[in-house]
């Protein structure tokens, strides 16, 4: 009895595979016990190995960010250190750059230590407040996430009482690039 079912199936797989097109492969598998045969026609070597490299196509590239504090010196900004007595680097401001020309309001751009945009900063004199004067600040460098206003005795560069006025461009978790 067992006999009979795999004679007919050794019959049926050298018959279908002979009439497989071209390219393809025809395995057999087979339950002795149930005599149950199935076929299955799989994709030939040279498809499959084109499916896998189209899967690999799609890796996430990282693009490289562009140097914003080299970005700023080419726009005119310089070191805030190199123009006045402060330090390079301010614990919670960064390194700042300003143009010239535009002092003592700003705007400055603060970076990190990565020389990643962390903040936009104007300082604003007391007596234009309480003058009431109108300003035209420039807009910000990048996408502001928050705004802190704190006041400020003064400090080289800017030595009358002012405030400052910060537009953050990082979240409040990542202030800390900036911290001590």
């Amino acid at each position: 009895m067992v006999l009979l079912p795999l004679v007919f199936s050794a019959m049926l797989s050298s018959v279908a595979c002979v009439n497989a097109q071209e390219r393809q492969i025809c395995i057999k598998s087979y339950d002795l016990s149930a005599a149950n045969v199935a076929w299955t026609r799989l994709k030939s070597k040279r498809q499959s190995v084109r499916y896998r490299r189209r899967d690999h196509q799609h890796f996430r590239r990282s693009h490289k960010r562009p140097n914003e504090r080299r970005m700023s010196e080419q726009q005119g900004y310089r070191k805030v250190s190199s123009l006045v007595n402060l330090p390079s680097f301010l614990p919670g401001i960064g390194v700042l750059y300003v143009r010239p020309e535009t002092l003592p309001v700003g705007p400055f751009r603060a970076f990190d230590r990565q020389d990643r945009l962390v903040s936009t900063i104007y300082m604003i004199p007391i007596e234009d407040f309480e003058n009431k004067k109108t300003f035209d600040l420039q807009r910000p460098a990048g996408k502001g996430d928050h705004v802190t206003m704190y006041f400020n005795a003064g400090h080289a560069g800017v030595e009358m009482p002012h405030y400052h006025i910060v537009i953050w461009h990082v979240s409040k978790k990542d202030e800390a690039r900036v911290a001590p």
